[in-house]
């Protein structure tokens, strides 16, 4: 019995300095937004690229519908990387964020899912952002509206600045501790 209890905390600090390690080998790393994908407007995938006037008439009249309606939910994916200059891995188990487009705060959210980053390599993490236009933009008009999303395409001819702020967290001894500064990474969508 001694044997096993003492097998179980030498497990227990084992798991916690890698934990550890992990932490201090993510303060390292560098975070910048790659991209976004999967854009979905009220259902419809705006492909990179698109423009308004590339729609079809069914799609014309399902955006219609849904700004008739006052219900436009936008969903698409920022690509965060992150890069891993250390000899171990990295690892965030949590990431909290705000996410602005042109100066407009989309939304605050955070999602739990755990991530390594191996040694000297890059990994891309897919921030899940989802919003409804016509709460986030009220009084705006509904042109305005959809416009903010084909943004998001870079079909628009001028460029939108995406921003993100971002505190990531590493699971240690079952409390989540946060990364040392809370990151402010941009990109500009062509």
């Amino acid at each position: 019995m001694l044997i096993s209890f003492t097998m179980l905390i030498g497990l227990s600090s084992c798991d916690l300095l890698q934990q550890t390690a992990e932490l201090q080998r993510l303060s390292q790393c560098n975070f910048e937004v790659s991209g976004v994908s999967d854009i979905r407007l009220a259902g419809l995938d705006l492909g990179s690229g698109m423009k308004r006037n590339d729609l079809n008439a069914a799609q014309i009249l399902q955006l219609t519908n849904a700004v008739f309606n006052k219900n436009l939910p936008l969903r698409f994916n920022v690509l965060v990387k992150v890069d891993n200059p250390n000899n171990g891995t990295a690892a965030l188990s949590r990431m909290d964020y705000t996410v602005f487009l042109d100066g407009i705060e989309l939304l605050s959210s955070s999602f739990d899912q755990r991530h390594e980053i191996g040694p000297g390599s890059s990994s891309i993490v897919p921030v899940p952002i989802g919003v409804e236009l016509f709460q986030i933009m009220s009084g705006q008009s509904a042109e305005a509206v959809s416009n903010l999303a084909f943004k998001l395409t870079g079909g628009d001819s001028k460029p939108a600045e995406l921003e993100m702020r971002i505190e990531p967290f590493i699971n240690i001894a079952n409390k989540q501790v946060p990364y040392p500064n809370t990151l402010n990474i941009k990109y500009l969508i062509k």
